[in-house]
C-alpha cells in the first residue's frame, strides 16, 4: 500500500502509482514507473505532492519538460514559491513563456504599481536558469511591458542632434554593442544581466534590439506604464485578480435559503480554450478531509466538476486577496487566505445542507463556490454583530468581569474578520497565553464563539443583577482594595469568591473588599478540617450550595442556560479556592499578596 502521509488527501485523484518513499530510497524504480506513464498521468502525480517532493519527482521523469509545461500556471507558481527561487531553478529552466509570464505577473506588480526591483530580481533568476527562455520571453512579450522594464533599468542615447544630450548619466556604468546606442545602467547590479541579454538579442535579433532601444529613448514613461498596466490587468482578471471595487463584492452577504443549484459545469471552462484544459489543484491543498466540505468533496464522482471547483476556488481566493489588500507573492499569506476561503465555504455548505452529507454533495456539485463563501461569510458576520452589540452595551463593565485573556477572545470576535483562539497546551494555567488565532472554519467554531459571547453576556448580567455591581461600584472597590495589587487581575471569579465570602460571614450578597481578619475567618468556615497537616482541604459544599440558592432568588431572569453557567462559575471558584487557599493555615500569618481570588482591604 502507498503511504498517504505526504499526498494531498483532499484531492479526488487516482491512487499514487508507487510508494512515496521510493522517490528517496529507490529513484531507479520511480524512473521506470514514470517511464510507463503518460505525460498527463505524470502531471497528475506531481499535482498530488507539494513543494520539494514535486521537484524530486520531476527530476526523475524522462519527460520533465513536457510534464512541467503541462502543469497549470497556478500550480507551477505555487511550486516555485514553496520550494524557493534558488532551489526552484531546475523548474524555472523548463517553463514555457506563458508560464513565465504568469510568474512575472504575480511578482512584478503591487496593486496598480510596477515594482522594478522585483522585475530585476526575477529576470536574474530566469537568466541563471535558462538564458534562452529569457530571450524567448523578450521576443514574444508585449512590447510596452518590455519597454517599461528597460526604462526602469537603463537610459539610452545615440549621437545625433536630438538624442545626444546625455543628461543625468554621471557615474552610471556605460556600454554599447554597435557604437550607435549608448546604454547607461541606472541600477548598477543589473549590468551583467543586461549586457548578456542584449548580446544574445543583438546577435540574432538586431531588429528587435534596435526597436527596443529606440522605444526606450522615445516612449514617454507614464503612458508606457499605463499601457503595460492595462495589458497586465487584462491577463490577471481572467484569474480573478480584479480591481478592488469589484473584488470587495466577494464579501456580499447571502442567506443559505438563497443557494441555487446552478453552478457552471466544467464544460464552461473547457469552452474558453486550452488554458483551462487542466485545473490547478493547489486550491485544495489546505483542505482538511475531516471537515464537512472535505467529506462532501470526497463523495464527488464527477472529476469534471472537481476541476471546475478548483478554478472557482482560485477565482474566489484571488478576489479575497485583492479585497483584503494582501501581497500575492507571500506563500504563507496565500495559504492563510485559502484556508479562510475554504473555512467560509465549509460554513456555507454546512448551513445550506443542514449537516446532511448527501445534500452537501449536491450543493457542492451544482453551486457556485462564491455563493457558498458568501453564505459562510454572512454567518460569521452575524456572530461579529452580536459581539459588537455586547461591547457597545457593556464595554467598560466587560473589562472588569472578563480576564485579559477573555478580553483577547472578545476582541478577536469583533475584529474585521472574526477569529477564534485555539489553545495548544494541556496546562490550564498556560491556556490564556498559549493560543493560536485563526479564522472561523466550521459551524462548530461559530457555536464555540457564540457560547463564549453568551457566557460574557451572562457574566455582565450576573454581576449587575445578582451581585448588585455597577461600573462605579467596582471602581470604588478597587480603590479601597489593597489586593489584588494588579487591578487587571480582577474578574468575575474574584468578584464571585468575594461575594461567597461575605455570604458565608454575613449572610449577604455583596462584593465589598474584606479585611484580612474577615478573609481569615472565611477560610476557617469554607474548608472542612483536614486530617493530615499538609493535605489540601476540601471546600464545604453546603455553604456553596446555600450561596447558589440565594443567588437564584436575585432579580436575574434565570434561564436553564444561565443556571448551567452559574454551576460552571461556582465550580471554577471552588477550584480557585482549593488551589489558592486550600493548603494555607488560617491560624498562621498569610502573605495575601501571593494569593489570588479575594478583594482585600
Amino acid at each position: 500500500m502507498t503511504s498517504k502521509k505526504n499526498i494531498d488527501p483532499s484531492l479526488p485523484l487516482e491512487q499514487f502509482p508507487f510508494p512515496l518513499e521510493w522517490i528517496k530510497s529507490h529513484p531507479d524504480k520511480v524512473e521506470e514507473a514514470l517511464a510507463r506513464m503518460s505525460v498527463a498521468e505524470q502531471v497528475r502525480s506531481v499535482q498530488m505532492l507539494r513543494g520539494q517532493e514535486q521537484l524530486d519527482l520531476l527530476i526523475l521523469s524522462r519527460q520533465t519538460e513536457q510534464v512541467v509545461r503541462l502543469l497549470p500556471e497556478e500550480d507551477i507558481y505555487y511550486m516555485i514559491k514553496e520550494i524557493g527561487e534558488e532551489d526552484a531553478i531546475p523548474v524555472l529552466a523548463l517553463l514555457s513563456t506563458k508560464q513565465l509570464q504568469y510568474v512575472f505577473d504575480m511578482e512584478w506588480w503591487r496593486g496598480d504599481k510596477f515594482v522594478p526591483q522585483n522585475a530585476l530580481d526575477w529576470l536574474r533568476w530566469v537568466a541563471k536558469a535558462n538564458d534562452q527562455l529569457l530571450l524567448d520571453w523578450i521576443l514574444t512579450e508585449d512590447f510596452d511591458l518590455k519597454v517599461m522594464v528597460l526604462q526602469s533599468l537603463i537610459k539610452v542615447f545615440k549621437p545625433d542632434e536630438m538624442t545626444d544630450q546625455y543628461d543625468g548619466v554621471e557615474d552610471l556604468e556605460h556600454f554599447t554593442l554597435d557604437g550607435v546606442f549608448d546604454i547607461f545602467v541606472k541600477v548598477p547590479d543589473a549590468a551583467p544581466l543586461l549586457k548578456n541579454l542584449f548580446k544574445l538579442l543583438y546577435a540574432d535579433h538586431q531588429k528587435v534590439f534596435f526597436a527596443l532601444m529606440e522605444a526606450v529613448i522615445w516612449y514617454p514613461i507614464t503612458p508606457t506604464v499605463e499601457v503595460a498596466y492595462r495589458w497586465w490587468r487584462s491577463r490577471v482578471e481572467e484569474k480573478g485578480i480584479v480591481g478592488y471595487e469589484e473584488a470587495i463584492g466577494v464579501y456580499s452577504l447571502l442567506d443559505s435559503d438563497s443557494l441555487k443549484l446552478d453552478a457552471a459545469p466544467q464544460e464552461a471552462f473547457e469552452e474558453q480554450g486550452s488554458a483551462y484544459a487542466m485545473a490547478p489543484v493547489y486550491p485544495l491543498a489546505d483542505t482538511d478531509p475531516a471537515t464537512f466540505f472535505g467529506q462532501c468533496l470526497a463523495m464527488l464522482k464527477n472529476h469534471k466538476r472537481v476541476n471546475a471547483l478548483c478554478w472557482e476556488l482560485m477565482y474566489v481566493a484571488n478576489k479575497v486577496m485583492v479585497a483584503d489588500r494582501q501581497d500575492f507573492t507571500h506563500i504563507d499569506i496565500r495559504h492563510e487566505i485559502m484556508r479562510k476561503v475554504l473555512g467560509y465555504i465549509n460554513i456555507g455548505l454546512e448551513l445550506g445542507a443542514g449537516g446532511d452529507i448527501a445534500k452537501g454533495e449536491a450543493l457542492l456539485n451544482q453551486t457556485w463556490m462564491q455563493s457558498l463563501f458568501q453564505v459562510g461569510y454572512a454567518g460569521v458576520m452575524r456572530l461579529k454583530w452580536e459581539g459588537e452589540k455586547l461591547v457597545k452595551e457593556h464595554g467598560l463593565l466587560l473589562e472588569q468581569v472578563l480576564t485579559p485573556g477573555y478580553m483577547d477572545h472578545l476582541a478577536a470576535a469583533v475584529s474585521r474578520f472574526p477569529e477564534i483562539g485555539v489553545t495548544f497546551t494541556e496546562e490550564p494555567e498556560e491556556a490564556e497565553t498559549n493560543i493560536q488565532w485563526r479564522n472561523l472554519e466550521s459551524l462548530q467554531d461559530i457555536q464555540t464563539l457564540e457560547n463564549f459571547l453568551n457566557l460574557a453576556n451572562f457574566y455582565v448580567r450576573f454581576a449587575r443583577q445578582s451581585l448588585g455591581l455597577s461600573l462605579e461600584q467596582i471602581s470604588q472597590y478597587l480603590e479601597e482594595a489593597r489586593f489584588p495589587e494588579n487591578k487587571e487581575d480582577l474578574d468575575i471569579k474574584m468578584l464571585t469568591l468575594t461575594a461567597l465570602a461575605r455570604f458565608a460571614l454575613f449572610k449577604e450578597i455583596g462584593c465589598q473588599p474584606l479585611l484580612p481578619e474577615g478573609a481569615r475567618s472565611f477560610l476557617q468556615i469554607i474548608f472542612h478540617v483536614g486530617i493530615f497537616k499538609d493535605e489540601s482541604r476540601v471546600v464545604n459544599e453546603d455553604i456553596v450550595k446555600a450561596f447558589k440558592e440565594r443567588l437564584l432568588t436575585t432579580s436575574l431572569a434565570w434561564t436553564g442556560e444561565d443556571r448551567e453557567r452559574l454551576d460552571q462559575l461556582l465550580q471554577e471558584c471552588v477550584h480557585m479556592l482549593g488551589t489558592q487557599f486550600g493548603r494555607l493555615d488560617p491560624k498562621k500569618t498569610i502573605e495575601w499578596q501571593f494569593t489570588r481570588g479575594l478583594l482585600l482591604k
